[in-house]
């Protein structure tokens, strides 16, 4: 083992004893009742994770290492020690490995909508969509609509299309949710997007997922 490996290891202990002392007990307690079933969850609320984080400078071997354990905290903590221009070559593989809504919306916000071609790789996840790939997909592009990230006229057209392709059940996954959530942010913010939505997708579509009575409240 070279120092450079013992020193991480040595401030993932460092970290994991300063979850002991932040552990709450209720928090972990009900988050196991909603089906978290992580290995380990010490139920720390994310605003002290994020000040046990700032104790820590990034660090992709110490990120990494931290993301390998099966414990809540310590994949938020790999989230937000992970430096952003290091993560491009791990986005897919993080992804696919997340199982739980509340870990990718901290991947999406820190990670994912910070990558270059952000755009390109969103709309890749959502047409691999097995998994949490879509969710993140959708997910990342509120945020890069949010950061004023404005896609090209193809990125656009296969947003929508991408959009128009969700099954639109009345009982909407948390996928659906979420794509509704990122066509309507988009559709409020972007000049002359609702005009150029109408025009791209199928009226049955946008009826399908219930988008079409929405789409009368907008002005151009």
């Amino acid at each position: 083992m070279t120092g450079m490996e013992q020193n991480i290891l040595d401030e993932v202990r460092e970290i994991k004893k300063s979850l002991r002392l932040a552990m709450n007990g209720i928090v972990s307690t009900i988050q196991r009742r909603q089906g978290l079933d992580y290995k380990i969850n010490f139920g720390v609320e994310i605003p002290r994770l994020k000040g046990i984080a700032d104790a820590h400078a990034k660090n992709r071997e110490l990120a990494t290492t931290l993301w390998q354990d099966n414990i809540r905290e310590c994949k938020m903590l790999a989230i937000f020690l992970m430096p952003e221009e290091n993560f491009e070559d791990l986005a897919d593989k993080w992804i696919g490995e997340t199982k739980f809504t509340e870990i990718a919306d901290q991947l999406a916000m820190h990670l994912l909508c910070r990558l270059p071609a952000a755009w390109d790789k969103a709309l890749q996840w959502i047409a691999r969509s097995e998994g949490m790939a879509g969710y993140c997909g959708f997910l990342t592009i509120s945020h890069l609509i949010r950061r004023s990230i404005e896609p090209t006229p193809q990125q656009e057209q296969d947003f929508f299309k991408c959009f128009a392709s969700l099954n639109g059940a009345e009982e909407k996954s948390i996928t659906e949710r979420c794509a509704l959530n990122a066509i309507m942010n988009y559709l409020d913010r972007s000049a002359g997007a609702v005009a150029r939505f109408k025009e791209a997708i199928p009226e049955k579509a946008s009826n399908k997922s219930g988008l079409a009575t929405i789409l009368e409240n907008f002005e151009e």
